[in-house]
């Protein structure tokens, strides 16, 4: 499905584009909110570009579909013009911060410059995180279902139908999801360090936002981990001295001795060692590695589009799973799951009031008059599981209830929804201590130390794409040493909770931004405490 067009830079023919930008959009049920601010976006790029080129020159406009999503594709003739610079009048995506990591998220335009060409693409997402939890559990239903029907059959059956069937395939997706694990994670996190910008540009907001976006999800986890440790019998194996050695021993261990082997290893630490390495120096070297940055972007958005192909053979794989446990009389899949969730949701709560009493006692509101303000964010995050159809509100939140300075919310809610994740840490740690006493694994503390730094890590490496978090729970699993078999239930459960998590994540990063403009004297108190 593709209709390409050809028009002048007219205020008509402008007009005429963004009208059939909207329809396209709507079309594939874009969220309205986006869909209207897309079309104020390319109207506004075109006049730019109007301006800069005259009204005689042409540009070509494609709608298109490409693997059931929309795209929007605009090429104006001329030399090469970054078109959102002289936005003047849209501050909003004025930063080129903010716009490579909205385009990364599939909420602006990305340029680049071929042929004589500007050549500016969009791909937003559609609604339909809100169906991923039907499919899901639709998946478990009927993997119970058929499971207890054919373990009737005769257990020679069963064990063909389990080994020469099943197990395979679940063996190879399995694979493939380790496979890509190791370079999505390093590109994710070597574009989102690139993406700040460049140092001279970071400055004191950007410095002080990151110090606190770790310092917040650090403590965050350990107020966690001490409410979430009574639950389990601790392995008191293993004394002082030799603890300390071990801790001092693991995080020599985080420095590889070369640059393939974790990748080949899959040690995640090591790739987010080496990702952090090169993306600090692309950031240093800005200007010289153009080139460079446009390959790590390119296969960024490669790795992304891969990994969002295989997200939807996920519940799939549930299904197969779990199937393959009941056949092989091995389902203790219910008290397994409810642990998990229930610590993971007992975690969430203690976040949140963490915030809420924080923000309180700092800026003098309410807690009531918070709540009110955070949750219609909260809300729309909650049914969708996706920090982009929040993305829209949470900005207005910010500005119009918060009182928060728009430098703060330009720079800090793009940067906030890709690396400020304290309730992706608090499942992956509860997920974690669950598997390890489930599979009978000791629970020393050396063991709780790797967990808590794994958690956090992957919190802040996990990819903002669908799937995600499946990889990251591959990952937990792999590192902690816990059998294969634990795989698909923990994705299982873990995309039940991205809901909850994702919800969580927001109203964390809305409270944050709060205090943090209020202690650079960048908030409007007065917005904050007035109740409308």
């Amino acid at each position: 499905m593709e209709n390409t067009e050809k028009y002048r830079l007219s205020d008509e023919n402008i007009d005429a584009a963004s009208e059939k930008i909207e329809k396209h959009l709507a079309a594939f049920s874009v969220d309205n909110r986006n869909v209207l601010r897309f079309r104020l976006m390319f109207e506004e790029i075109l006049l730019n570009y109007r301006d800069r080129f005259g009204e005689e020159n042409e540009f070509i406009l494609r709608c298109e579909k490409r693997f059931s999503r929309p795209r929007i594709v605009i090429a104006v003739a001329g030399e090469n013009l970054e078109p959102f610079a002289s936005c003047e009048n849209n501050e909003e995506y004025s930063s080129e911060t903010l716009r490579g990591m909205l385009a990364n998220m599939g909420l602006a335009p990305s340029h680049r410059y071929k042929n004589g060409e500007n050549i500016i693409t969009l791909s937003p997402e559609k609604k339909k995180r809100g169906s991923t939890v039907i499919w899901l559990l639709a998946a478990v239903v009927f993997a119970v279902a058929a499971g207890l029907l054919c373990s009737l059959l005769p257990e020679n059956v069963r064990e063909i139908l389990s080994v020469k069937v099943i197990e395979p395939v679940t063996g190879k997706f399995m694979g493939i999801l380790s496979a890509i694990s190791g370079p999505l994670i390093f590109l994710s996190v070597l574009w989102g360090i690139y993406s700040i910008g460049d140092i001279g540009s970071f400055g004191k907001i950007g410095k002080r936002m990151i110090s606190r976006f770790l310092l917040m999800s650090a403590l965050l986890l350990v107020i966690v981990g001490f409410a979430t440790v009574p639950f389990f019998v601790l392995n008191s194996g293993g004394g002082g001295q030799a603890d300390f050695s071990d801790l001092y021993q693991m995080l020599l261990d985080i420095i590889p001795s070369n640059l393939i082997a974790p990748f080949i290893d899959g040690n995640t630490l090591q790739i987010v060692f080496i990702a952090v390495i090169f993306g600090a120096a692309l950031l240093v070297l800005n200007d010289k590695t153009t080139v460079v940055s446009k390959v790590v972007e390119q296969l960024d958005y490669i790795v992304q589009f891969i990994m969002k192909c295989l997200n939807s053979f996920i519940p799939l794989i549930i299904f197969l799973s779990i199937f393959n446990m009941i056949i092989k009389r091995n389902s203790g899949i219910g008290s397994t799951a409810l642990k998990p969730v229930l610590l993971t949701l007992m975690g969430l709560a203690i976040v949140i009031i963490v915030y809420i009493v924080i923000v309180c006692v700092h800026q003098q509101i309410s807690p009531i008059m918070l709540i009110k303000k955070l949750m219609p964010t909260f809300i729309i995050a909650l049914t969708t599981a996706s920090s982009s159809a929040a993305f829209a509100t949470n900005i207005e939140t910010c500005e119009k209830k918060l009182g928060i300075d728009k430098k703060i919310i330009n720079f800090g809610l793009p940067l906030g929804q890709s690396v400020f994740m304290p309730a992706a840490a608090v499942l992956f740690f509860s997920m974690g201590i669950c598997m390890v006493e489930t599979f009978q694994v000791p629970i020393t503390a050396m063991l709780l130390m790797n967990l808590f730094i794994i958690a956090l890590v992957l919190a802040i490496a996990a990819p903002p794409v669908p799937g995600g978090f499946a990889v990251c729970v591959t990952i937990l699993i792999t590192q902690l040493g816990i059998p294969e078999a634990a795989i698909p239930i923990v994705i299982a459960i873990s995309m039940i909770l991205d809901f909850p998590c994702t919800a969580t994540n927001l109203f964390c990063l809305q409270a944050e931004l709060t205090d943090l403009a209020g202690g650079l004297d960048m908030l409007d108190t007065e917005m904050l405490r007035n109740d409308s």
